[in-house]
């Protein structure tokens, strides 16, 4: 390996660990403390709801809305 091989290996693991500390700063300061409130009643209906017999479509629609 070159000495110019060694400086990038380097350079890149510095930026890759600064990346990591920043993205872990940000989950510990705006994430981890969010929580979703869940109703198991609510969410026991919602799984055994027949499926709805509206067409979905991609081309732009509004979707029954």
């Amino acid at each position: 390996m070159k000495p110019s091989d060694q400086g990038l290996l380097r350079h890149l693991t510095l930026v890759l660990v600064i990346k990591l500390v920043l993205i872990t700063a940000l989950w510990w300061v705006f994430i981890r403390d969010a929580k979703v409130a869940v109703d198991p009643g609510a969410m026991a209906a919602q799984v055994l709801a027949p499926a709805s017999k509206t067409q979905h479509t991609t081309s732009g629609e509004t979707h029954g809305q």
